[in-house]
């Protein structure tokens, strides 16, 4: 019989593999600048969702995508911008009608289909909050020594029970959200907003399953740590490689 393999990196695998970068890096100053100095402008930038998805590939899809980003801008086409735009006209009380032609504004019918789906899956979990508010802060995680930034873009916050909630969204169905991918997510949200807005409940919540996860543990800072300073490494590979 053979083990199934399970669709994220092991943690451990995770944890070596940076670690050796680690070692690797100490030795080679111009990694990071003299003295392991941290770098000024980071190298890379995602988004979270972006990096979540590249902590779910294995290494071989990791490195084909930082090399592709490295080709071009590293932007890409935002699939559920729609949705987000739906999101914060409905915390702002807009008319049903101004949010459907919203919903209805993208090109290709699978794209209205899929940002509908989503939009009633928040409205499902989140529609009745009458506490229910835009948050308009943007978060920056910067890690391996500031070579690569996260930043975070949360849509709403709302208060129950006295606590303050801030949601991050998940809408995509591949690679599908799992606990350890909320870990992370929860983790870099918490340390994205640890000076602006330090007093919330940081989620996330995925519409495809109609769930919310918060909360992290305690390898999700070292598997953070670890992914991004190997992605930092293929990058770096990926330039000396173009000269």
């Amino acid at each position: 019989w053979k083990r199934r393999r399970s669709s994220n990196p092991p943690i451990r695998k995770i944890l070596a593999i940076g670690l050796n970068f680690v070692l690797w890096s100490v030795h080679n100053d111009a990694t990071w600048g003299l003295k392991g100095e941290p770098v000024s402008n980071p190298l890379l930038t995602f988004n979270l969702n972006a990096f979540l998805k590249l902590y779910s590939m294995d290494t071989a899809r990791q490195i084909a995508e930082i090399g592709r980003r490295m080709q071009n801008d590293g932007s890409g086409y935002d699939y559920y911008k729609n949705f987000s735009a739906a999101v914060r006209a409905y915390a702002s009380k807009k008319s049903t009608d101004e949010i459907s032609y919203i919903l209805e504004s993208a090109s290709r019918p699978d794209e209205v289909s899929y940002n509908k789906a989503a939009f009633e899956s928040f409205k499902k979990r989140y529609g009745g909050r009458k506490t229910l508010e835009n948050f308009e802060k943007i978060g920056r995680l910067k890690l391996a020594k500031g070579a690569l930034e996260i930043r975070s873009t949360p849509l709403i916050s709302f208060e129950a029970s006295g606590v303050l909630s801030v949601v991050h969204f998940w809408c995509s169905q591949n690679p599908p959200m799992d606990k350890s991918k909320a870990n992370i997510a929860c983790y870099i949200l918490q340390k994205s907003f640890a000076k602006s807005a330090p007093n919330f409940k940081y989620c996330l919540f995925d519409t495809v399953k109609c769930r919310q996860y918060s909360g992290t543990d305690n390898t999700a800072s070292q598997a953070v740590e670890a992914t991004a300073q190997l992605l930092v490494h293929f990058a770096k590979s990926s330039k000396w490689e173009k000269h």
